[in-house]
C-alpha cells in the first residue's frame, strides 16, 4: 500500500461502530492501522481471492487506486453471508457505486462532516480528505432499496 494511503480510522468514528457491530476482522489494514486484532493486509491477503475469515467485517480501504477493487471484493464477500461495514468515499458517479452499493447494500450512512483520519503517529493534520465519506453496510445477498441515512 502506498505510504500516503496509510491512515487510521479515528476512534470517534470506529468505536461506536465496534460497539454496534462487534467486528471480528479488519479487511484492509496492517499492524499499525488495524482496528480489530484479526486483519488482512491489502498487499498479501485482502484482494487475493481467498475467503475473508469473518462474520462481521470492518473495512476502511485505501481511497486511491485500490478503492474500487476493495469495494468490489467487499460486495462479493458479502454475498457469502457476512455483514460487512465499509468506510468509503461517497462516489455516486462511479460505476462500482451503482453495481456494488445502490440496491445491493441495505444501508448507506452519510457523514455530515469530512472525517479527519489519523496519521500513523496518531496525530491529525488540517487535511480532512478530498471527499465526503459514508459507511456502506452489506448484509449477505440482500437486494432491495438502499436506505440513505445521516451518520
Amino acid at each position: 500500500m502506498n505510504q500516503q494511503e496509510r491512515w487510521q480510522t479515528p476512534p470517534e468514528i470506529f468505536d461506536p461502530l465496534m460497539r454496534e457491530f462487534r467486528f471480528d476482522l479488519d479487511a484492509a489494514a496492517d499492524m499499525v492501522t488495524r482496528r480489530v486484532p484479526a486483519f488482512l493486509s491489502p498487499e498479501l491477503d485482502a484482494l487475493n481471492g481467498h475467503k475473508w475469515p469473518g462474520d462481521v467485517i470492518w473495512m476502511n480501504p485505501p481511497y486511491g487506486r485500490q478503492l474500487e477493487p476493495f469495494v468490489r471484493r467487499a460486495f462479493a464477500e458479502a454475498q457469502r453471508g457476512p455483514t460487512i461495514a465499509a468506510l468509503i468515499p461517497f462516489r455516486c458517479r462511479a460505476a462500482w457505486w451503482h453495481e456494488c452499493v445502490i440496491g445491493v447494500a441495505p444501508q448507506v450512512r452519510c457523514y455530515r462532516k469530512r472525517i479527519r483520519f489519523m496519521k500513523l503517529d496518531g496525530t491529525r493534520g488540517k487535511f480532512t480528505g478530498s471527499c465526503d465519506s459514508c459507511l456502506v453496510v452489506w448484509r449477505g445477498s440482500w437486494r432491495g432499496e438502499t436506505k440513505l441515512v445521516s451518520a
